[in-house]
């Protein structure tokens, strides 16, 4: 993948209040909230093709209102507590966009991790997650025993990546905190056709930073439905919130 100095450029500039957007007027659902929106600089980025659907966007969370209302291409839900079908089943109702679900790697482990992974894909799952903990020879055993795509998240640029991409891994997920660009662009140096998702923290100079190191795509976390129900208090009192969420 080539990121040349142009993007970089234009990223750096980026100033969301200056974006047009050309053709009809969009459509919204006159109930419909626009709190959970992604920031716009992640079009940006080049985008994951999975079933024949491009991927820039994917929400970081588990909260079934927020999964609703988003309008991420998709859904990235890790929780830190051993897996259930039945969570795995809750989120598919309500969720509008391909959703991918974390079967484990790091609290949990053994065959768990493959039969949770067995029962997301006849669940109607897009893909599975699985922690970085997870060694190579999880990847291959659910890569192996599924259909749908393998998202591994990763924490450094080594030998273990490529270990885990050579088992099976479709996607690389870097979640490495500050870190994130620096080891996203190992990653894309050491293997330039490999998906890349990668957390843009969350800011968009933060954003643009993680697409121009070589992110294909980027987890965004949204603000939680008790942080919202906050700021419409707020406003519904009177005070300033410093943001333009609107119900």
């Amino acid at each position: 993948m080539n990121i040349t100095h142009d993007m970089s450029n234009d990223l750096t500039e980026y100033d969301p209040e200056s974006r047009q957007v050309d053709g009809p007027n969009p459509i919204e659902n006159r109930i419909s909230s626009s709190a959970a929106r992604v920031p716009d600089i992640i079009s940006c980025t080049s985008g994951i093709t999975v079933q024949g659907r491009q991927l820039h966007s994917f929400a970081f969370t588990t909260d079934a209102a927020i999964i609703r209302n988003t309008n991420a291409d998709a859904i990235l839900a890790v929780y830190p507590f051993t897996g259930e079908p039945v969570i795995t089943q809750a989120l598919l109702t309500v969720a509008q966009a391909p959703l991918f679900v974390g079967v484990g790697g790091g609290t949990t482990t053994g065959p768990r991790v493959i039969q949770l992974a067995m029962m997301a894909e006849m669940q109607g799952a897009a893909g599975v997650v699985l922690n970085a903990p997870a060694p190579p020879s999880t990847v291959y055993d659910v890569a192996r025993i599924t259909n749908t795509p393998v998202i591994a998240t990763v924490l450094t640029c080594d030998d273990e990546l490529d270990e885990k991409i050579e088992a099976g891994a479709s996607i690389i997920n870097v979640a490495a905190g500050r870190r994130t660009p620096d080891v996203v662009q190992q990653i894309r140096q050491r293997r330039p056709s490999i998906p890349l998702l990668a957390s843009g923290g969350s800011t968009d100079e933060s954003m643009a930073e993680t697409i121009v190191a070589g992110a294909n795509a980027l987890t965004w976390t949204p603000p939680n439905a008790q942080e919202m129900q906050r700021s419409m208090m707020m406003r519904y009192r009177g005070e300033s919130t410093g943001d333009n969420m609107q119900h």
